[in-house]
């Protein structure tokens, strides 16, 4: 098998069958693709399909065509979507990063020291990214998992060896840890500005992660104890099912008097539990396409409001018209009533407007000067009484 010799030679060769290789990417948790459709994908360019065989880009197995292991792993961590926990053993990283501190510590020259800062950095960076990557990956699987697993025993399974696998990872948080701490002589020795900063870089990076999979533990639990529960839930209304199929509950069981004793409100409308889809499940299995289907019919039969054309418009809306309003100069009124001696009742009774108003606009002026004008007005506790209208007496200040 053909291999790529550089950087360059490995760009250009993937993005000859960029198209093939996104199609194979989404389904290659359903179906292998087969050669001649991957064929019709590349355009019937068949040196296309041929070279990504032979680089070992795509695997071959008569007519169904994969990715290889190795490139798919790499697709999936690039873009945040693996399944599977990648974590080498504690003890490689560990001993890795012992095996970098004590050759500084045992090298003569300069040279080699600076060659192993240099690989004690790259480790520390690589237990850092490893972290982070596999908590992130772990919060998701477990979501993932619990939400789209059907079958109680093999989702109780998957969430124990996530477990597991988040004990591991945080054995290889304390074991870092543990090492920083430790190795005194050496981080007193190599006074190197860069391995400091990429230290303390990863101490608060790994107390982050920690932080992580204290939340993931806490959810992994509440989760089994959901599926324990279900499952006991289950399993007791199929042996309830059984006794009533064969017409044995009413002689092994008390189903009639537990029944009649509860008082539950049975018209109480039942609660719903909805769990949604997650945005992974929906962009890489093919499964979610009739989950969208669906949707697309359930909102294709809603009754769509059709437009209609307006009536014309009355000729009557579009001459000019006039309107007049009547409006009461108050401060003038105000300024009569003052220069003069009756009340203001009487004043406003009997004012002489240039258009005859009736009793109740009368009143209203009333009413209005004296709410408005307090400061210039002098209110008496009198009461008079003028056409079966009782008013008090109000004078001018």
């Amino acid at each position: 098998m053909a291999t790529y010799h550089s950087i360059k030679e490995l760009i250009r060769g993937l993005q000859q069958g960029t198209k093939l290789l996104n199609d194979m990417f989404m389904k290659r948790k359903t179906v292998a693709v087969k050669y001649d459709d991957a064929l019709e994908t590349l355009e019937g360019d068949e040196n296309k399909l041929k070279h990504l065989i032979t680089f070992g880009v795509i695997v071959q197995s008569g007519e169904a065509l994969e990715l290889d292991d190795a490139y798919q792993r790499f697709f999936e961590e690039v873009l945040a979507v693996n399944e599977d926990i990648n974590i080498s053993s504690v003890k490689t990283y560990i001993d890795k990063l012992k095996l970098g501190i004590d050759s500084y510590l045992a090298a003569e020259n300069n040279i080699r020291r600076e060659g192993f800062l240099r690989e004690i950095r790259h480790t520390f960076k690589s237990i850092e990214n490893t972290t982070r990557r596999n908590v992130m990956d772990l919060k998701r699987n477990v979501d993932d998992t619990y939400k789209q697993e059907p079958n109680f025993k093999i989702k109780e399974l998957r969430l124990k060896d996530f477990d597991e696998k988040g004990q591991l990872i945080a054995e290889l948080i304390r074991q870092t840890e543990r090492v920083i701490d430790e190795q005194h002589i050496f981080f007193a020795s190599a006074a190197n500005y860069s391995l400091k900063q990429t230290v303390s870089e990863v101490r608060d990076s790994l107390k982050d992660s920690a932080h992580g999979l204290i939340a993931v533990s806490a959810q992994i639990i509440d989760y089994l104890n959901r599926i324990e529960y279900q499952s006991r839930l289950v399993k007791r209304v199929r042996q309830l099912k059984y006794l009533h199929d064969q017409y044995m509950i009413e002689q092994t069981t008390n189903i009639k008097e537990i029944v009649t004793q509860t008082n539950d409100v049975w018209m109480e409308r039942q609660p719903k539990y909805i769990t949604r889809v997650s945005l992974d499940f929906l962009r890489n299995e093919d499964t979610a396409l009739d989950i969208l289907d669906n949707i697309r019919r359930r909102l294709s039969k809603k009754a769509n409001i059709k437009s209609r054309l307006a009536e014309r418009i009355d000729s009557n809306y579009l001459e000019e018209q006039t309107e007049t309003a009547r409006a009461f100069n108050h401060q003038e009124l105000l300024n009569g009533f003052l220069a003069q001696s009756r009340d203001l009742f009487y004043y406003v009774w009997n004012y002489s407007f240039t258009d005859l108003l009736d009793k109740e606009l009368r009143l209203v002026l009333f009413l209005q000067m004296a709410s408005q004008y307090p400061d210039q007005l002098h209110y008496t506790d009198e009461m008079k009484t003028m056409n079966n209208i009782e008013y008090p007496i109000i004078y001018p200040l």
